[in-house]
């Protein structure tokens, strides 16, 4: 017995129209392949140097926002005119200050940090 019609022929089945592999179904695209840069990732999950800097007291909690805003914008440096770039890093920076979500995420991020 299958479920939900998976290994059946016919409507549901993994053949079926609309199923996988059927007319309707997902389709394999050809051309760029998924990859992950190892390096980034490690550096992602283990912690930023910046943060370690906040934690040692090397940088103030505005500053190690600062940076990580400018990190988030990084690629679009060159894509949009200067105006339209200092808009987004200010409404980043605007965001992380005022969102309540946000604020609390930051304070438990840097919560090890001495405070200013």
């Amino acid at each position: 017995m299958g479920i939900d019609g998976i290994g059946r022929p016919g409507p549901g089945g993994l053949g079926a129209p609309g199923g996988v592999g059927g007319p309707g179904g997902p389709k394999r695209v050809s051309g760029d392949t998924f990859r992950i840069d190892a390096e980034a990732t490690v550096e992602r999950a283990g912690g930023s140097d910046a943060l370690e800097r906040v934690h040692r007291g090397e940088l103030s909690i505005d500053e190690y926002l600062d940076g990580r805003v400018d990190e988030a914008v990084q690629h679009l440096v060159g894509r949009l005119p200067a105006e339209q770039l200092d808009f987004v890093r200010q409404t980043l920076r605007e965001q992380l200050s005022s969102d309540p979500v946000l604020v609390e995420l930051v304070r438990r991020t840097v919560s090890t940090a001495p405070t200013e």
